[in-house]
This record gives structure tokens, C-alpha cells and sequence, in this order.
């Protein structure tokens, strides 16, 4: 009998890999883009060597993931800024510029997932012109400032703790300077004691694909629920 669970959950799993893996490709195709693929090799990316300690493979966000992050955060995206730190070839940047987020940031270190993204965005927006401003940057996220807005911070696991540490003490030196509605996506939290540690913040949301924190939450923020959100099942 064990054998057979075994099998049974094999099998599951192989179906749920390649049915999502035709999702993105579905989603790829109808958007004109190219954010596929996972990459180690972040010197070949152009990673400056003292970089190279602190960052992680590029791995683009999985649809399905996305989605529900998005649901779970409970928010309306027409208000909020969405900031990718560590945004790589912009697929989880373009999924947001999808929910219709109000503006769209992402910052990335490796100059070749950069242009990458460049390129993505570009395509993107020939199918989408009138879709949320999309801004990219080839800079250091660590050092990259909080806009002071209503903000939803995303992260798919792109850096080692150092480099988590310093993103979440720019964004509570942020809240306490503009105390405001905020919120941070984490995926695969691999790093969460980081954002449990920050008295600005409130876990409302965890498990092991993701860990959802909020600052200042308030009724009006949270009228916005995924009942009123964009279906993108379409893909």
C-alpha cells in the first residue's frame, strides 16, 4: 500500500509540473515574452564578484503562485506600487502589471537578467500598451530606496539573509518615516525570521511556499479581497 501512495503522489506531482510548465508556455506565448528557465551561473549573468557571496539562481515565479499570493494578500493592486526586488527576466513584474497594480519596480543585479527583462517589458507592452508603467533597474536592492506609497513588496527568494536584512531595515525605517499600508510577499521564505523580527510588521499569512507580512493594516485596505480582483485564470 505504501508503494502505491508513493506511486500515486509520483505520478500527481509529474502532472502538476507539466501542466504548469504548459501554463507558462500558454502565458508566454499570448504575451509575446521569454522568462523561462532557471540559471546558477550568476557570473555569467554579470554579477559583480562581490555580489556573486549574496545572490541566489534565477528562477522565474510559477503562475499558479502568483496567483495565489495575490489572493492571499487580500489587497486591491490599483493602489499599491509593486516593487520585485530581485526581478529578474520581469515575469512576476508583468504577471502584477496583469492584476493591474498602479506602477510596477524592479530592480535586479545581473546586467544580462536585466536586459532580459528590457526586452520582455518592451514585448509586453506591444500587446498591453495601455497596461501599468513598468520600471526597471540594474542596481543594488539593498540600497535601492522604499517608495513612500502604499507599497507590495515581492521577493522570490533572491538573496542570502545579509541582503534580506537590509531591504527589511530600509522598508522599517520607511514605515516609521511614512507610516502607511505595506505589504511583503515573500516566496520560498527561506529568510522569514528576518521580516518575523520587525515590530512594524504583522505575519498574516505563511506556509512553506510563501509568507505574507503587512504593516498598518486598515479596514479600507483590506475592502480590496480577491473577490474584486482580475480572474487570469485565462491562462
Amino acid at each position: 500500500m505504501q508503494r502505491l501512495d508513493s506511486l500515486v503522489r509520483d505520478v500527481r506531482s509529474v502532472a502538476t509540473h507539466r501542466y504548469e510548465s504548459w501554463l507558462e508556455r500558454r502565458m508566454e506565448r499570448r504575451l509575446g515574452i521569454d522568462t523561462a528557465g532557471i540559471d546558477h551561473d550568476l557570473a555569467g549573468l554579470g554579477v559583480p564578484a562581490a555580489g556573486l557571496v549574496h545572490a541566489y539562481a534565477y528562477q522565474p515565479v510559477q503562475l499558479r503562485v502568483f496567483a495565489r499570493i495575490v489572493r492571499a494578500a487580500a489587497i486591491e493592486p490599483a493602489n499599491y506600487v509593486m516593487v520585485d526586488f530581485g526581478s529578474g527576466k520581469a515575469r512576476a513584474l508583468i504577471l502584477g502589471a496583469e492584476y493591474g497594480f498602479k506602477r510596477l519596480v524592479g530592480i535586479e543585479l545581473a546586467p544580462a537578467l536585466h536586459e532580459a527583462a528590457v526586452r520582455n517589458v518592451q514585448a509586453y507592452r506591444q500587446r498591453r500598451p495601455y497596461a501599468s508603467p513598468i520600471e526597471l533597474h540594474c542596481a543594488d536592492a539593498a540600497a535601492w530606496p522604499i517608495p513612500e506609497e502604499r507599497v507590495f513588496l515581492f521577493l522570490y527568494n533572491p538573496f542570502a539573509e545579509p541582503v534580506v536584512a537590509r531591504i527589511a531595515r530600509r522598508l522599517e525605517i520607511s514605515l516609521r518615516r511614512q507610516p502607511r499600508d505595506a505589504v511583503v510577499a515573500y516566496r520560498n521564505p527561506v529568510h522569514a525570521r528576518v521580516f518575523d523580527a520587525l515590530t512594524s510588521l504583522e505575519k498574516i499569512g505563511a506556509n512553506r511556499s510563501f509568507a505574507l507580512y503587512r504593516a498598518a493594516p486598515t479596514p479600507s485596505a483590506r475592502r480590496g479581497s480577491a473577490a474584486g480582483q482580475r480572474d487570469l485564470r485565462w491562462w
